[in-house]
């Protein structure tokens, strides 16, 4: 994670670029998209998207209730809930170097007390989301491989799982992570090396709690295929004819390269997800697509920091507080 005025130049400039790059190659498709939102749209099938997204985050919401079990930090499902339109708001709505995850540790943090329990507790939420997008995606290209028609699917999602395996073997076997202990020399501060210390011991002490993980993991499988038929339902909206179980191969590698750095994933997003889907559907009405796709997410990061200012928002020394938590997810 970048920090500092240098990380927050480096996003904007990515996502701007990413965006007027989009913009300009698709230029002469912007009337025919506009034309197809006017002509074409289908209420139905997007309003089941949004109801979609709504249980989406549900599920994670008991997701973290589950890993936080572990933990003994004790959340009611309302609290999660809003921790995860919390998040959301962060990470799409302020670029500051503060994000989402950061702000569901603080506020789990002064909820329970426990500083490190609860930065493990939301760090290892967001590596089970990752697991279940990742191995999805591999499941998917190995079901509808035919579907996948650029060998630049099957790289990032077999980089993916790659990556997938080694973080697996590191966190759950202290031998395999010795092989890498030399990197600690890396780090230029002592007390980062104890903090990253002790996260790794509490996200390996997880592996004497396979129930509550096991559950996690399956909350993650259940919840990542809602956000995935939400894409769905988003492609219905505009009369787009593609194979369902498509969007478990593309949306699953567009999550992946959002990952780069950038203001939540604009541009980066947007161009990605023209790229995968020019390849099944008109580009006007990729594009279209894409488009629809940004409205929603929108509208939560809206909605979501509206809820957030109605329960209290950001209060003074709050920033503060967040920046000093961060370095321990570091």
């Amino acid at each position: 994670m970048m920090k500092g005025a240098k990380g927050k130049i480096l996003r904007f400039v990515i996502s701007f670029v990413a965006i007027g790059l989009t913009v300009y190659f698709m230029r002469d498709k912007l009337h025919e998209a506009a034309a197809i939102l006017r002509h074409e749209f289908l209420w139905g099938w997007f309003l089941l998207a949004i109801a979609g997204y709504f249980v989406a985050l549900a599920i994670l919401a008991v997701r973290l209730q589950w890993v936080f079990r572990v933990q003994n930090i004790h959340l009611n499902f309302r609290e999660t809930y809003h921790l995860g339109f919390v998040g959301l708001f962060y990470n799409l709505m302020l670029p500051s170097a503060v994000g989402g995850d950061v702000v569901k540790a603080f506020y789990a943090y002064k909820h329970s007390g426990k500083k490190i329990e609860s930065a493990t507790s939301i760090l290892l939420d967001r590596l089970l989301g990752f697991v279940a997008i990742i191995v999805m995606a591999c499941m998917g290209l190995l079901s509808f491989s035919k579907d996948a028609e650029s060998a630049y699917v099957d790289y990032a999602v077999y980089g993916a799982c790659g990556v997938l395996v080694f973080t697996i073997l590191f966190f759950a076997s202290r031998r395999f992570a010795r092989l890498f202990k030399g990197l600690a020399r890396l780090i230029p501060s002592e007390k980062w090396k104890l903090q990253l210390a002790e996260v790794y011991h509490a996200i390996y002490g997880y592996r004497h709690h396979r129930g509550p993980v096991l559950m996690a993991v399956l909350l993650s499988f259940v919840g990542q295929a809602f956000f995935i038929s939400v894409n769905y339902w988003t492609a219905l909206s505009i009369g787009a004819d593609i194979h369902y179980g498509t969007f478990f191969i593309l949306i699953p590698v567009s999550y992946i390269v959002s990952m780069a750095p950038s203001i939540g994933g604009l541009g980066v997003r947007e161009a990605t997800l023209i790229y995968l889907f020019s390849r099944y559907l008109p580009s006007e009405r990729a594009l279209a697509f894409t488009v629809l796709v940004d409205v929603m997410i929108y509208l939560f990061g809206i909605g979501s920091g509206i809820w957030y200012a109605f329960r209290g928002g950001l209060k003074a020394g709050n920033p503060e507080e967040m920046e000093m938590l961060q370095t321990l997810k570091k």
